[in-house]
């Protein structure tokens, strides 16, 4: 009754293998680790070309070699700051005037790679990124009493595709009131292989403050555990004044607990705030941990249980949110049994079920062991219930029995 004969149970067979003298070399070469830089904050004020408290003209300084320390490994591109592979630390905390913001306009001209960052948020402008596409792998935001503070300045493609890690808060903020328009392609995109593992809160958030010019913000959410373990997520603009701040949650995040944990996440969704979800898709939000105050009012109103779509205010696309735990209990309640055509026996279940979760169907013959499955990610069907077909006839541990049962399982 077992699957002990199947593909995933096969044993890989080794043999004829030789390995070459130069392949062994190149196997123990060691490969020097990429630089880890530190900003320096003690020049601030002192070194030319450095203001004494006035962050606007503290430009470009990025790409300076004087404003870094050399910390460890090997400088990426032998330049004297960071890029490439190489990561970095930042940390303000005694400084009391913005003057370390970063940013980026001109000169040098390959810089937009960043493989990581560790930061301390200070209550300004930790870093500002301007007018290229940069991309920054791991991030890490340090617990301290302000959130580290990463603002995309004009529009521009913002990609993280590390993993966002660190108890400390973030915000990621973008301003479109010194470009020339924000278009629907221009994005801060989360994305990347591993879900993020941040408990600090992360807030999303469009700053631009002109009524006459407003601008939208875009995020996008493009992995599962997309915003980690945060304790509160918070999607807004300024009331009237910003354009929308908009949320992506696309197909990617299908499974397990979504972009957003249900257990771990309250959600906000602000001034401006509006959820964009992809077709297909069911956003799973913890019941009493999703609340809206739309109009800006400064009170939060919670969201009742249920599922919601584009009929609400704070939903765009196609997709769906469900709020709280799905109301039936996950149970088979439909089984059919017949012979097609060609005489193979065909087996369809329907069950009940929430778009974009994962569920696994398994057998017994005994009910005591269920070890066995018939297939073990089979993707929720839009709405409440999902019907699959099994073709029993090449499962030989089932042929000689008269008696089968059948179980779902969701799978993470």
């Amino acid at each position: 009754m077992s699957f002990e004969g199947s593909p995933k149970n096969a044993m890989k067979k080794l043999s004829n293998t030789t390995f070459s003298l130069a392949a062994l070399i190149l196997a123990s070469t060691q490969v020097a680790p990429a630089a880890v830089f530190a900003f320096r904050i003690d020049n601030a004020g002192t070194t030319a070309g450095s203001p004494i408290d006035d962050g606007q003209n503290f430009q470009q300084q990025w790409g300076k070699s004087e404003n870094w320390t050399l910390v460890s490994g090997v400088d990426d591109g032998d330049n004297g700051y960071p890029d490439g592979a190489d990561t970095f630390t930042i940390d303000r905390t005694t400084l009391a005037n913005n003057s370390t913001r970063l940013t980026e306009e001109s000169a040098p001209a390959g810089l937009i790679d960043v493989a990581g960052i560790t930061g301390t948020g200070t209550g300004n402008q930790d870093i500002v990124l301007k007018l290229r596409a940069f991309t920054i792998g791991n991030l890490e935001s340090l617990a301290s009493a302000a959130p580290f503070h990463i603002r995309a300045e004009r529009d521009r493609n913002i990609t993280i595709n590390g993993v966002i890690s660190g108890e400390g808060d973030l915000l990621l903020s973008r301003s479109g009131g010194f470009s020339d328009g924000v278009d629907d392609d221009e994005l801060i995109t989360i994305t990347g292989e591993a879900p993020n593992t941040i408990t600090g809160t992360i807030r999303l958030y469009n700053d631009n403050g002109n009524a006459d010019n407003p601008q939208p913000s875009y995020w996008v959410a493009d992995k599962v555990g997309a915003f980690g373990q945060t304790s509160a997520l918070t999607l807004e603009g300024r009331a009237g004044l910003s354009g929308i701040a908009s949320l992506q949650i696309t197909t990617n995040t299908l499974g397990g607990e979504g972009a957003i944990d249900d257990d771990a996440t309250e959600l906000y969704i602000g001034a401006e705030g509006v959820l964009n979800i992809d077709a297909g898709v069911n956003e799973v939000i913890g019941e009493d941990k999703l609340f809206t105050d739309l109009e800006g009012l400064g009170t939060y109103t919670a969201v009742a249980p249920g599922t919601y779509n584009n009929s609400v205010d704070w939903i765009i696309g196609e997709g769906s949110v469900t709020v709280g735990a799905f109301s039936a209990p996950l149970a088979i309640t439909e089984i059919t049994y017949a012979l097609d055509a060609e005489l193979n026996q065909i087996l369809t279940l329907t069950w009940n079920s929430v778009s974009g979760r994962v569920y696994a169907v398994i057998y017994s013959t005994d009910m005591i062991n269920w070890d066995s499955d018939l297939d073990d990610g089979v993707p929720a069907d839009a709405g409440e219930t999902t019907t699959e077909e099994f073709d029993l006839t090449g499962i030989p541990e089932l042929n000689s029995e008269t008696k089968a049962f059948f179980r779902v399982e969701e799978r993470p």
